[in-house]
């Protein structure tokens, strides 16, 4: 069985819900109102340069060429940006408004919390790139994502997440509820992770932490992995 994540600053029960059909909605953020059911409002004023910001963050490790695979991707900008792209999401919906907007690109359907690797993303790797943007805060068991792709990473590959940091959890949670941000992004919130717990998570994995920083005015956090020497 795959270890889960221990020690999370801020654990929290599952509040993922469903519409009213049972189709589970998306990790991501940023999704356009036009693309969901209502009555959900997925963003806020400020979701689209949050976005931005975060991937700012991540650029100086996703060269063009790289062989990516974009873990819980929701509507994603970053197909055209490196090298070919794998995106994945559990979100039905997403996918084909994804595949809408990006017609040269891959998606593929895969919950990856729930679900072992298809084979589809299997037969297509190994990756030079994995990403879990703002991904890791909507999961129950961070570390079984950790250990559920670490075998996919390609020779000296990346490992790249972006998640809240523990001082920005109330702010989100403040500036959902004022409409700056997506309120379906903080109600799915269920993790807020220290480097500490990102480090542990890592090393559960086999992978080790080479590079930790906060942007946003510290409110959110990137974080590097690699593969143990």
């Amino acid at each position: 069985m795959s270890p889960a994540i221990v020690g999370t600053s801020s654990g929290r029960a599952s509040r993922r819900r469903k519409d009213s059909d049972g189709t589970a909605r998306s990790y991501g953020v940023g999704v356009k109102k036009s693309v969901v059911r209502p009555p959900y409002r997925f963003d806020g004023l400020l979701t689209r340069p949050l976005i931005e910001a975060r991937l700012a963050a991540v650029r100086p490790f996703v060269a063009r060429g790289v062989r990516l695979l974009d873990v819980g991707c929701g509507l994603t900008a970053l197909p055209g940006r490196a090298g070919p792209y794998l995106g994945c999401d559990r979100s039905r919906e997403i996918l084909d408004e994804n595949r809408r907007r990006h017609p040269a690109a891959r998606f593929v359907l895969w919950d990856v919390e729930a679900e072992e690797v298809p084979d589809e993303i299997r037969t297509s790797g190994p990756f030079d790139v994995i990403l879990f943007l703002a991904l890791l805060e909507h999961l129950s068991e961070p570390g079984h994502v950790f250990v559920r792709t670490a075998p996919l990473l390609a020779e000296g590959g990346r490992l790249v997440v972006t998640t809240p940091s523990p001082s920005g959890g109330t702010p989100l949670r403040v500036g959902a509820a004022l409409g700056l941000l997506s309120r379906h992004a903080a109600d799915e919130h269920e993790n807020v992770l220290s480097r500490v717990d990102l480090r542990s998570a890592g090393a559960a994995a086999g992978l080790h932490l080479v590079h930790h920083r906060r942007f946003l005015l510290g409110l959110n956090q990137v974080a590097v992995f690699a593969r143990a020497g």
